[in-house]
């Protein structure tokens, strides 16, 4: 079983699988932003090499303030470097990214909430029915609550 140590190398992937969708988004239609970001990262959790990687990484939030560390800096910095790598005029920091969505800063928390509490509820605490639905399903039903936070 991986130790929270090795949580970097999922987090690193769940963090450029979100660039890529919110880079995709940035540069085009935004009205698919949530629906491609909580994609992007139920794919990551759906993945069974990654998943025992995040629920260390997850363990480690609670198990300690180096973990929390470790993921307040992966939610507040590490996505965002990564989705500036994936523009051309990147936005620089958490700030910038919602300057560029045109909502104040705490929407993009709202949004990382609504997705890390689906991924709570479904993978680690296996919270029925949202545990056993589609990703279609939850998706169909989380997107719109994210895309209010994030377009305004």
């Amino acid at each position: 079983m991986p130790t929270a140590a090795e949580g970097p190398t999922a987090l690193s992937d769940i963090g450029d699988a979100l660039a890529r969708a919110g880079a995709a988004s940035l540069t085009g239609e935004r009205a698919q932003l949530a629906e491609g970001l909580l994609r992007a990262a139920l794919s990551k959790w759906e993945d069974p090499a990654a998943r025992p990687q995040l629920l260390a990484a997850f363990s480690a939030v609670f198990a300690g303030e180096e973990g929390a560390a470790q993921m307040r800096d992966f939610m507040s910095q590490q996505i965002f470097r990564q989705l500036a790598a994936s523009l051309d005029e990147p936005p620089k920091d958490f700030a910038q990214v919602a300057a560029a969505l045109g909502v104040p800063p705490m929407n993009i928390n709202a949004a990382q909430a609504q997705v890390w509490g689906v991924a709570v509820l479904r993978y680690v605490v296996k919270l029925e029915p949202i545990a056993s639905a589609t990703v279609d399903e939850v998706v169909a039903l989380i997107s719109p609550t994210i895309q209010r936070y994030l377009t305004g």
